[in-house]
């Protein structure tokens, strides 16, 4: 017999989305083919990201059980990663993603602009957002290695240390954080833009080469960026936001 809501266990109803996925990065497969955000908007009880979204909650929920956990290896433990090797992987890996993608992306976005922009006049939004967002992006990117990132590590080892953390810095913390999170929402908002102005990154019938790399491209820029995302929002400033709480 088909079990209603009510049976499905209060742990993940009322569990926060971006919680599901810190546990387990698996979990954001699941989040992402029912179409539920779980890195900007994944403060958030699983059940009203259902509800949200119109998705069912129960689907979600067996999906999730699904899930095995022990193909959760070490090295996807995130939340139990130190603060400056989770920040190096960042750098490393997402910071120099973004950076190599955005060249790529940008030109295959102009060429199939400029060839199809006339039939296809989402092609010329898609090229205008995605050149918005990059200069922005890469803005970003700096923002974070040369204040934000620093300032964190600096806070944490003060705290690690036993010392007192300078007032000023606890406060620049958190409006630098305020400031990147803030970031993080406008990237989301315009790659979900591009994500409806393509169909789902779905070429239409007859594209050419470059038309279906460019949005394959763009794909994994989302997929990506929502990871990014998800490591600094939910982990690595969640941390940071618990120590520059004064201890009680």
């Amino acid at each position: 017999m088909k079990t209603t809501q009510s049976d499905i266990p209060k742990s993940w109803a009322e569990a926060l989305v971006a919680e599901i996925v810190s546990d387990n990065y698996h979990a954001a497969g699941v989040f992402r083919e029912f179409g539920l955000d779980f890195c900007c908007g994944g403060g958030i009880p699983l059940a009203e990201a259902c509800k949200k979204r119109g998705v069912d909650l129960e689907s979600v929920e067996e999906q999730l059980n699904s899930l095995q956990v022990s193909n959760s290896t070490g090295a996807e433990n995130y939340k139990a990663w130190e603060p400056s090797y989770l920040i190096r992987h960042i750098e490393d890996v997402h910071h120099r993603f973004v950076r190599t993608k955005i060249p790529e992306i940008t030109a295959y976005a102009k060429k199939v602009s400029k060839v199809h922009g006339s039939r296809h006049p989402e092609t010329t939004e898609i090229f205008s957002q995605f050149t918005r967002l990059s200069q922005e992006l890469l803005q970003h990117l700096e923002d974070e290695e040369e204040r934000v990132f620093p300032l964190i590590l600096e806070v944490i080892e003060a705290r690690k240390t036993g010392g007192t953390t300078n007032e000023d810095a606890t406060l620049k913390l958190k409006r630098e954080i305020e400031h990147m999170e803030a970031d993080h929402d406008r990237a989301g908002s315009v790659m979900r833009n591009i994500r409806e102005l393509s169909n789902n990154f779905t070429p239409p019938v007859g594209a050419c080469q470059t038309y279906r790399v460019l949005y394959h491209n763009l794909e994994g820029f989302e997929e990506d960026l929502h990871k990014h995302v998800h490591l600094e929002n939910n982990i690595l400033f969640s941390k940071a936001a618990e120590w520059v709480t004064p201890k009680a």
